[in-house]
Formats: structure tokens, sequence, C-alpha cells
């Protein structure tokens, strides 16, 4: 049997995401070759070892994303924005905590909405603190050329005093 991303998101919209992994981990129509078909086609590298739960997960899992800004765009939102964002996009835990890893941070958080705080502050934090460096080196940089330039003017001066 032939699987589409599409079948996928149906399944997930009528039965929700652990309903969607359930059903395709324990589907007799659907054989491990037909999900590793469908994970290589929307992305995913499955290993040929791997257990039809887990590939059943890591299809379920991508094809339900809902964070659609890059962490770039992430950033540059206030801690309360993000907030906003991810509860309207209704975000799942493991795709926040697939989020922070990409930023080497890791959360002890129990909750979804402890999670999505968590989340808020580290990443608008690290926007400001990179906006901050961004600010810094370019004063620091034409501070660096103010006494460049100053060095020049003396020397200038001395030259003509010679």
């Amino acid at each position: 049997m032939s699987l589409l991303k599409s079948d996928i998101k149906q399944i997930v919209d009528l039965v929700g995401r652990e309903g969607a992994m359930f059903a395709l981990e324990k589907s007799k129509k659907i054989n491990t070759k037909a999900l590793i078909d469908l994970a290589r086609s929307i992305g995913l590298n499955p290993k040929t070892k791997d257990s039809k739960k887990n590939i059943s997960t890591q299809i379920v899992q991508e094809v339900d994303k809902r964070i659609g800004k890059s962490l770039n765009e992430l950033k540059e939102m206030s801690k309360d924005d993000l907030i906003l964002y991810f509860e309207k996009l209704e975000c799942h835990q493991d795709e926040v905590i697939e989020l922070l890893k990409n930023i080497d941070l890791k959360s002890q958080v129990k909750t979804n909405k402890a999670l999505i705080e968590f989340a808020a502050v580290q990443i608008s934090s690290l926007g400001i603190f990179e906006r901050l460096s961004n600010h810094e080196g370019k004063k620091l940089s034409d501070q660096a050329s103010l006494i460049d330039n100053s060095k020049d003017n003396q020397q200038i001066k001395s030259d003509k005093k010679s």
C-alpha cells in the first residue's frame, strides 16, 4: 500500500497525533517498507532496522509540525509574542523540545505551558543577546575606525611640523 503525506495529515486530523502514530504502527495493511518509503518522500532518513513504531512516530511528528517560523524569525519576537504564537499553534511538547535542542538548550519542565514559557524566555533572550552583540560589534568597529583616523591625523600633524 502506498501512502502520501496528505493521507497522514488526514489521519492526524481525524484521530490526533498519538492516534495516528498508533494506527500506523498497528496497521496490518501498512508494512514497514511503505512507512520507510513515505518517510523518505517527506525528507526523513529512517534506518531499515528502525521499528515500525519509531518510523510511524517520525512520520507523524514531521507531518504534524506546527512551527512555521525559522529560529531567526522566532528570535526577533518578544517573550510574550512567542508564548502567544506557540499557544495559538497548539505546539506539541516534542516540537518545542526539538527547537530547544537545536539551540543547545535542554528543558526539565513537565507541562506544555511551562515548556512554552521556558522556550519563549530562552529564544527571546537569545535574540536580544544577538542584537546587542551585533550592535556592540558595530559600535566597537566604529570606535576602532575613529581611533585609526585619529592616529592618522596625528601622524599627518607631526609630519607637517617636521
